[in-house]
């Protein structure tokens, strides 16, 4: 998806400024944690959910619950 491999790493001052919440499954065999882990560190500005009983799926329950945590967190104060 990325040409070079660490493209977002070595970019993430371009949308440092960005709101973002990370959101990794413990047990996510496609996208390892370490690679969510070494993207927070390079933004610590995002914030970093890290899922205990979850792998890859945004079906499983700990993943949905946080993913609409997280998109509730960008709605405006005043809910429109």
């Amino acid at each position: 998806y990325f040409e070079p491999e660490d493209q977002l790493l070595r970019n993430v001052d371009k949308i440092r400024s960005i709101p973002a919440v990370i959101v990794q499954g413990r047990y996510d065999m496609v996208c390892p944690m370490m690679s969510a882990w070494e993207l927070h560190k390079a933004w610590p500005e995002a914030d970093f959910k890290l899922i205990a009983d979850a792998g890859h799926s945004a079906y499983e329950p700990g993943i949905t619950d946080e993913l609409i945590r997280a998109t509730d967190s960008f709605r405006p104060a005043s809910g429109k």
